[in-house]
């Protein structure tokens, strides 16, 4: 009377949540001038308020461009963000 069938049930909750997913293509990630140029000051150790010094704007100007970087990205921190685009060739 009743059927069944042959389904691969997961044995945890937390293999169900967490099956891996195919791959997709590397994007290629475009970055502004002032994007890479605050990358590369990040990358010699400077924070926000010394780069918003050296090239002349504000410090939320900085951290907007950072929110930007890290977005486009996919990471929480900038300087994983550099590492990324170090390994990238795009500093």
């Amino acid at each position: 009377m009743y059927h069944t069938t042959a389904v691969s049930a997961p044995s945890s909750p937390y293999q169900a949540r967490f099956q891996p997913t195919e791959s997709k293509p590397a994007q290629k990630i475009c970055l502004t001038n002032r994007e890479r140029e605050f990358l590369q000051w990040s990358e010699a150790g400077k924070s926000s308020w010394e780069i918003a010094v050296i090239v002349d704007c504000s410090e939320a100007n900085v951290n907007y461009h950072f929110n930007n970087i890290r977005r486009k990205f996919g990471v929480s921190s900038r300087h994983l963000a550099g590492k990324i685009a170090r390994e990238q060739g795009l500093l």
